[in-house]
């Protein structure tokens, strides 16, 4: 499927290529935009695959070919055609790298060519978009749950055996009862440890026996005895949310980072108190926050603070002793010229900011001569 959005401020323009479009298989329109500042707002702050941008030339606020220039800034994998009624921008489209050039009135085959086009061009990468038939599902981005193939949450009967099916799916390897009595009875009388590991995974099977799901728990015996998990699961957040990761970091698309952000929730295993969990934790932290960085300093180039402030809260919420984050907050504000919140903001901060080497040499005075500097 090929997903496509077009913006023009003529209304009865952006109707008739939105008409048109339906006419055409395999392709679907996400967002139909008569204002370019929505459209950017949009792709700024909508994690979906957009694989081509039909943009209007002459429109308020900014003008098409900026317009281009902004979006493959932040999404370059987004592709772009443009629809004016003027031959004279052909040689400016061509100069934002547009794929086509389409002179209104725009016709059919018009837009049928513009597509044949953008297939030629990525028509293998369109259908790694397609989703493959999901099956049970690991979530493990806020608190851990297992869903079936139809999507039922399934339910433990004690917290002892959700917490021992996370841990053995968070360790992807057989674990030593040792380890397993270490890990989740840390602490406790060993006879007693050892009798309430095998009730909880007495249990556990016959939770998961009620959902249809047998054999699953693997056993050996040797060396003083494992177990492991025997399964493959087509969904797993996290994996999901580190190969968005992995995406970015390749790319630099804000396409990826948007959707990692919207993954990680309120973090790895959020809520649970599993006291193993805090090195995964740690390290997932690490890159949600590069994520919120990378994020807060498009927006911020792209002069759109209002949307910044939110993400920047984030990443300043992740390590609130850091001056150099409340710095930035600082700055931000300034740039949305709410200078009182800045100074209110300064003050509150100001014994910290004392405090921290990274920090110590900011004055509100000088971070207000140039508060986009931060963001370099």
């Amino acid at each position: 499927m090929i997903r496509i959005i077009a913006v023009d401020d003529e209304k009865p323009a952006l109707r008739r290529v939105a008409k048109l479009l339906e006419q055409i298989p395999q392709v679907q329109v996400i967002g139909l935009f008569h204002s370019s500042m929505d459209c950017l707002e949009y792709i700024l702050t909508e994690p979906e695959i957009i694989d081509l941008a039909l943009l209007d030339i002459e429109m308020p606020a900014i003008h098409g070919f900026d317009l281009a220039r902004r979006l493959r800034e932040c999404r370059p994998e987004i592709h772009v055609a443009f629809l004016t009624a003027h031959e004279r921008y052909a040689k400016g489209a061509f100069e934002v790298e547009a794929i086509d050039f389409l002179l209104k009135p725009i016709l059919q085959n018009d837009l049928e060519r513009t597509i044949a086009r953008l297939v030629k061009r990525i028509g293998s990468k369109v259908e790694a978009t397609h989703q493959p038939k999901r099956g049970m599902e690991v979530q493990r981005l806020g608190p851990f749950n297992l869903l079936t193939e139809n999507g039922d949450r399934i339910r433990f009967r004690n917290s002892k055996s959700k917490e021992l099916l996370a841990y053995l799916h968070h360790q992807g390897k057989a674990v030593s009862k040792g380890q397993l009595m270490e890990e989740l009875w840390y602490g406790k009388d060993e006879q007693r440890t050892q009798a309430n590991l095998y009730s909880t995974i007495y249990q556990l099977r016959k939770d998961l026996e009620v959902w249809g799901i047998s054999n699953l728990i693997s056993q050996t015996r040797t060396a003083g005895g494992s177990y492991s998990l025997h399964w493959q699961i087509p969904f797993d957040d996290v994996d999901l949310y580190e190969e968005e990761v992995r995406l970015f970091r390749q790319n630099a698309s804000l396409t990826h980072a948007l959707k990692a952000v919207q993954l990680y929730g309120e973090g790895y295993l959020s809520g649970s108190g599993y006291a193993w969990a805090t090195t995964k934790q740690a390290e997932l932290e690490l890159g949600y926050a590069e994520l919120l960085e990378a994020i807060v300093k498009v927006y911020v180039r792209q002069q759109r603070y209002d949307i910044a402030l939110k993400p920047m809260r984030k990443w300043a919420d992740l390590n609130p002793l850091s001056g150099r984050l409340h710095v930035k907050m600082i700055s931000l504000l300034l740039l949305m010229n709410r200078e009182d919140d800045a100074k209110s903001y300064y003050e509150i901060v100001r014994d910290m900011l004392n405090q921290d080497e990274e920090a110590s040499e900011f004055e509100f005075e000088q971070l207000a001569l140039e508060p986009s500097r931060q963001f370099i």
